[in-house]
């Protein structure tokens, strides 16, 4: 039995309108606009598939299938049947990207409603300190509803060390519930308000922060830096903690070119993992470059290390980059079923309390 640790299924009437650039949330929204939208994409460079905005356009596709049911449908078939699945929602009603089509809680009630048919869904929720009452809404969401854990989204506007998630941090150690927590720099989906705004936000750091000639999508790394965690993990040594995506594939490239760099977040992550039992890293987006395979079969090496990492997608944010089948299946064979077994199977099952 497989354990998928990362994918995602929100739709589209989850996303808030700035999430995409160009306005192009609002104007795939519409039927005509979508088609509209691609066939002008494909006339621009018929002769390829994978331009930015096509990527987008890819994106978007999934998002539109109409449920999330649907989405998860598309995803599984990629799979052997028993394979199980952590699904990940997002609460993007705070990220100053504007309004959110749908109320958050029906994403996650739709969730729960899909639980009851596919007994291999392990869903999350996204915990936003910024939203009121989301303890009451954690409480629910796992006494009421199954869910299985918390994801968090630091680059959307706050830092892991906020005192308003200790609760959540406290209710999760005690029931058992592991924190999966978006750990890449430099990534595009942060927050999307004003420059004022968010220096209001990053001033609630607990270290100085150079913000001098930064763009917003860099200031907002600050928010998501491993390091912001060790407090949370010193705190809270019961609590399983994943930082997903291994450092991303900008720190990936650059150990391979410059591997003594220590403020490398790859090289922090796996140091941090020796030091606490309680840390994980999966590698969900990252090895969608094959580039690589390579460095994560040298990992292995490391048993320690090895026990600690968990195999994840991040579907549908991976299609924007290759395809969920290639994913997987050429990983898997590069690094071969024992290793798959471990990053796949058993890891996942520590990490999950299975």
């Amino acid at each position: 039995m497989f354990y998928n640790t990362h994918i995602h299924t929100f739709r589209d009437i989850d996303i808030p309108r700035k999430f995409l650039p160009l306005g192009l949330v609002h104007l795939l929204a519409s039927k005509p606009g979508y088609h509209l939208t691609a066939k002008l994409m494909n006339n621009l460079n018929p002769f390829s598939d994978n331009d930015l905005l096509d990527r987008y356009i890819k994106f978007v596709r999934i998002g539109r299938l109409g449920s999330q049911k649907k989405i998860f449908d598309n995803v599984i078939r990629f799979y052997p049947k028993n394979t199980q699945f952590v699904i990940l929602p997002m609460d993007m009603a705070f990220m100053g990207a504007g309004k959110v089509p749908r109320p958050y809680i029906d994403q996650l009630e739709e969730l729960w409603q899909m639980k009851k048919a596919y007994p291999q869904m392990h869903p999350f929720i996204h915990i936003d300190p910024r939203r009121e009452g989301v303890l009451d809404l954690l409480r629910k969401c796992v006494e009421e509803w199954d869910f299985k854990g918390v994801k968090l989204y630091p680059p959307l506007g706050y830092f892991p060390y906020d005192k308003r998630l200790y609760p959540i941090y406290e209710y999760c150690e005690n029931n058992s519930l592991p924190i999966i927590a978006h750990c890449s720099p430099y990534n595009p989906v942060h927050f999307k308000g004003s420059k004022k705004e968010l220096y209001k936000l990053l001033s609630k750091s607990d270290s100085p922060i150079n913000t001098k000639g930064k763009s917003k999508k860099k200031l907002c790394s600050n928010f998501t830096n491993p390091y912001n965690y060790r407090k949370v993990l010193t705190d809270f040594k019961e609590l399983n903690i994943c930082l997903a995506h291994f450092g991303s594939e900008y720190f990936w490239k650059k150990y391979l070119d410059d591997p003594g760099d220590v403020d490398n977040w790859f090289v922090i992550i796996k140091d941090m993992i020796s030091k606490y039992k309680n840390l994980y890293t999966d590698i969900s987006f990252t090895l969608n470059n094959q580039d690589f395979f390579p460095l994560l079969k040298v990992l292995f090496s490391n048993e320690a290390l090895k026990q600690k990492i968990l195999f994840g997608s991040d579907y549908y944010m991976v299609e924007t980059k290759t395809s969920e089948r290639r994913f997987v299946l050429d990983l898997r064979a590069f690094i071969g079923e024992n290793n798959f077994s471990t990053i796949a199977t058993n890891n996942p099952k520590t990490f999950l309390k299975i």
